[in-house]
């Protein structure tokens, strides 16, 4: 008995110790929502797709709305993956569009995290972060 007592909590411990993974290494394309892939012509439409994304996530926060937020990242990131994919350059280029591509989507992350823990003073903080990582994307196409 006493066995099964330690079993059961430290499988307890466990379970309650992971929340935060919960969604870390889940397939993001393969969601319900699948007819939201960004259906983008170009990487100027993909971009504007972000930017648009981002200010939904800024409209939800403003009205203290973080449900809707995990579905509405995911829409982003899909969008950053068909701007690496379209934008079509080479080399030096290619590299820094996608180093900051990269740092957006982990920024996305942060805010994914924020507004999970339903804590909207730091998800208003990842999400300007988010902003500047966007600016930062966006100077790629100039």
């Amino acid at each position: 008995m006493k066995k099964f007592l330690i079993s059961t909590a430290i499988v307890s411990a466990l379970t309650f110790s992971f929340p935060v993974f919960a969604h870390e290494g889940e397939d993001h394309g393969a969601h319900e929502h699948a007819e939201s892939v960004s259906k983008a012509a170009n990487s100027q439409e993909a971009l504007t797709q972000v930017k648009a994304g981002i200010n939904i996530l800024g409209e939800m926060l403003a009205a203290g709305k973080l449900d809707g937020m995990h579905e509405e990242i995911e829409k982003i990131e899909e969008s950053t993956q068909a701007l690496k994919n379209k934008a079509g350059f080479d080399g030096e280029k290619k590299t820094r569009l996608e180093a900051a591509v990269k740092q957006l989507n982990a920024q996305l992350g942060k805010v994914h995290t924020a507004s999970d823990a339903k804590d909207i003073e730091k998800t208003k903080a990842e999400l300007k972060k988010a902003e500047g990582a966007l600016k930062l994307v966006e100077s790629n196409f100039k």
